[in-house]
């Protein structure tokens, strides 16, 4: 009889959550077991912009570079038209800069308010291959593709779960936690009877992804990222070469079993031209969802990604968030193995992640109703029409998408993350200031992310912080720092010094000494170090620090 096999971390899914985690989780020390039920990466673009959030996230793992170099060129747009078609008439042009151009941008913010790394245009196929080939070569993730959960339960201090594969063979895992990422039909969370609750099936889409090398057509209105159509397709450039994806909106009362047909077809009728259609890669027929988890785990079994919420992917928030639960998970699930952790900090993962994933799923809704209200408002019979009433329409229209163009610059769904409630933050009795969805307001105020500052053309000031916890020393009182730093060695706590001595930085951080976590996040902000070791404490999840301001200043 094969021995059961012990891993601290078991992980079920191989998408995009999944894979980030195990990186996370290595890029700490802790071994995983990555179990996939399909035996290659997904062929289907799904996700096709990684948010700046996340690049700077992904920076720290290392896989930046990789990633900018398999995505779309830098010199490319991101702009978004608005048309009745490849033929036009343009209605209205969402211009969004390249990444050199949003680089050059990013280095002209010295404040802080603007995040250190660009967006990068990556279908979601290309980042998980990358991702799953970087598993592999990895000594600390164990990947097994192929094969899919078939039950677990929880015992003592175990997750005993069995695998089997598509060969009939089987396989039991014991470990000490498992984190299902196992997507919108995860069957972890089934097993644990957690239900998701939201707008279900939100339309019905069909989906044609192609190779075509026919820019005369598809260029008709010059280069673009995405194309809408007021009869609701809309398709994507996938790499400004040859890659392309229609989604059309069939409605959510569609039931023809072949909505497609013809595939050639189909996208001429979608786009108003034909193009000429060299390979036709993929077609399915999906159906969105809005949808969040009533709970993200129970005990030693967590989930996260897809599995505890789906978003309409106008924004593009579902993979996105989805990193940001693996980050934080995982960075917390490294410290309870090794010890270092209290009873406090796993419990903070649903605590300070649901509600980024409420959010973020109300916000993906808020989008697509610009869409519905876009294809609503338009009159096909005025597009063309070269009369005072054409005119006017096309300029109603025009205004209407100027003003609600915040899909793809919302630098306050991406970076402004707030973690008031969580247990494991020690608050300093400010007042937060206004959120706002379009805009990140910088500040040290512990729960919000740190700001960041372009340094040269190489490096951001994250490029400094440490893979644990940083104390960022805005200060320059060598005995406060010391009274942190000493007692987060004590504690085991992993942590780096960072002292800001150019006096621009050190504004930007309010000279105080800030404590970031590795998730970015601050932990705790203030001048004195007397109350260390209430602090360390709280941080890690031991107990709260003193409710007295002075705790925290």
């Amino acid at each position: 009889m094969t021995q059961p096999l012990h891993v601290p971390v078991l992980i079920a899914g191989g998408g995009p959550t999944g894979l980030v985690l195990a990186a996370e989780l290595s890029r700490h020390g802790v071994a995983s077991v990555l179990a996939e039920r399909n035996e290659h990466t997904t062929v289907f673009p799904k996700m096709d912009i990684t948010n700046a959030a996340s690049m700077e996230l992904l920076r720290r793992l290392g896989v930046d570079e990789e990633l900018r170099a398999r995505g779309v060129s830098a010199e490319h747009s991101f702009d978004v038209i608005f048309a009745a078609g490849l033929d036009g008439p343009e209605l209205g042009r969402w211009q969004l800069p390249s990444v050199t151009d949003d680089r050059a941008a990013l280095a002209a913010v010295t404040d802080g308010s603007a995040p250190g790394q660009p967006w990068q245009r990556c279908s979601q196929a290309i980042f998980e291959a990358m991702m799953m080939d970087r598993a592999h070569r990895d000594p600390l993730v164990d990947v097994r593709q192929g094969w899919r959960i078939d039950h677990f339960e929880q015992t003592g201090d175990l997750v005993i779960a069995s695998l089997a594969d598509g060969q009939g063979r089987t396989l039991t895992v014991h470990a000490d936690y498992l984190v299902g990422c196992d997507g919108a039909s995860s069957r972890v969370r089934g097993e644990l009877g957690i239900e998701m609750d939201g707008a279900k099936d939100f339309t019905t889409i069909a989906l044609v992804h192609f190779r075509s090398s026919d820019l005369t057509n598809l260029h008709a209105l010059g280069q673009f990222w995405h194309l809408f159509t007021p009869g609701g397709a809309v398709v994507i450039a996938q790499d400004e070469i040859d890659t392309w994806t229609l989604h059309q909106d069939l409605g959510a009362q569609a039931d023809d079993p072949d909505p497609i047909g013809d595939p050639g077809e189909f996208v001429a009728r979608a786009l108003g031209r034909p193009i000429v259609i060299d390979e036709v890669l993929a077609t399915s027929v999906w159906r969105p969802s809005a949808l969040l988890a009533d709970s993200y785990g129970r005990d030693r079994v967590l989930l996260a990604g897809d599995a505890v919420h789906t978003m309409i992917p106008t924004g593009g928030y579902g993979m996105n968030t989805g990193l940001g639960d693996a980050v934080n998970l995982g960075w917390k699930l490294a410290a309870t193995v090794q010890g270092w952790a209290g009873p406090r900090l796993l419990d903070s993962y649903e605590i300070e992640r649901r509600p980024v994933g409420e959010r973020n799923r109300n916000a993906s809704m808020e989008n697509a109703l610009v869409h519905l209200q876009y294809r609503d408002m338009v009159d096909t019979q005025l597009l063309g029409d070269d009369s005072d009433a054409g005119r006017t329409h096309r300029e109603r229209v025009a205004q209407f998408l100027a003003a609600n163009d915040a899909e793809n610059l919302s630098l306050g769904i991406e970076l402004d993350i707030r973690l008031e409630t969580s247990p494991v933050i020690v608050p300093d009795g400010s007042t937060a200031p206004p959120w706002d969805r379009r805009h990140f307001v910088p500040t040290v105020r512990p729960g919000h992310r740190a700001p960041n500052v372009v340094l040269s053309e190489q490096e951001t000031l994250f490029d400094q912080f440490g893979p644990g916890f940083t104390l960022v020393d805005a200060v320059g009182d060598n005995n406060e720092s010391a009274r942190l730093l000493d007692e987060a060695n004590r504690a085991g706590l992993p942590i780096r010094h960072v002292p800001l001595t150019d006096p621009a930085l050190a504004d930007v951080y309010g000279r105080r000494l800030v404590l970031v976590r590795p998730d970015l996040q601050i932990a705790w902000s203030g001048t004195d170090g007397s109350h260390a070791a209430e602090i360390v404490a709280q941080v890690r999840g031991m107990a709260a620090a003193a409710s007295r301001a002075d705790a925290a200043i």
